[in-house]
């Protein structure tokens, strides 16, 4: 198949639905160390959460052969109680950043507090709840693809009643001051790094890391700086002097946030996390 347009294969591999890993949490989950059944249902996933997933896809997977190969993704996703959701995501296939693009499907929770869900489009996943509903560890189940993540409640749980779910208190500058220690992954390359970003109220940052790049280590740590801008839903926007470009999304009141690098090129999925309360 001849590459006339990466957007034509990244659209095709959008409708395919590949690359929108769903994500959640139940609500009405006993507190850590509790014991018993759990009898989960639908009512008690509701909420909007930030993930990020990674993985490759294959020969045999529904995504064009241009595209196949290292993948990541993060975003947000909403659960309504009634077994739907609705999930924003922006996705790198190989290197082909798509997105931001909006899928919706359905869900079932299971009595165990596992649940399925599948989206409009067919693509598959079962995940696992974890932490007392405020996290969820998320495996794609559609064959020749290799993808799993995580994700976290963005809003604060006032009790266990699915109903009662504060949203964020803010999502501006105020939101995510101070300094975040971080951990960046990169599938293509490989990349792994980890160091410090501190976001002042200007919409200003400064960034330092070390980096292993393809096996081979910065000799010093690098400082970076750039400016961020929100834009909906929690989310924002990186961009450094250097010229990297990453989308962001806040989780957990702020405490953390997860990113991806939206350069073409790239697979680099970042999760930080506040150093200090």
């Amino acid at each position: 198949m001849e590459l006339r347009s990466p957007r034509t294969f990244i659209m095709a591999a959008a409708a395919a639905g590949l690359g929108l890993l769903t994500a959640g949490a139940a609500t009405a989950l006993p507190a850590a160390g509790d014991a018993g059944p759990l009898g989960c249902t639908n009512a008690d996933l509701r909420g909007t959460f930030g993930f990020t997933a990674q993985g490759v896809t294959l020969p045999g997977s529904p995504v064009p052969p241009p595209l196949q190969g290292a993948f990541a993704s993060s975003g947000l996703s909403t659960f309504d109680g009634r077994g739907h959701f609705t999930l924003t995501a922006t996705n790198s296939f190989n290197g082909f950043v798509q997105g931001p693009g909006v899928v919706t499907g359905t869900y079932e929770v299971n009595g165990d507090c596992t649940y399925t869900s599948q989206s409009d489009s067919g693509v598959t996943f079962r995940a696992a709840i974890v932490s007392g509903g405020d996290e969820l560890l998320i495996l794609q189940t559609t064959p020749g693809v290799v993808v799993s993540g995580v994700a976290r409640r963005q809003g604060r749980r006032r009790d266990r009643s699915p109903d009662l779910e504060s949203p964020p208190r803010r999502c501006d500058a105020s939101a995510i001051r101070g300094t975040y220690g971080f951990l960046a992954n990169g599938v293509a390359g490989p990349l792994h790094g980890v160091g410090t970003v501190a976001f002042d109220r200007g919409g200003g940052f400064t960034l330092t890391a070390t980096r292993s790049v393809n096996g081979t280590l910065d000799p010093e740590p690098l400082t970076l700086i750039g400016t961020y801008a929100f834009t909906e839903g929690c989310a924002f926007r990186m961009s450094f002097d250097v010229g990297f470009n990453f989308t962001a999304t806040i989780v957990g009141e702020g405490r953390e946030i997860v990113f991806i690098q939206t350069d073409p090129g790239t697979t680099l999925i970042v999760r930080a996390t506040r150093q200090s309360t």
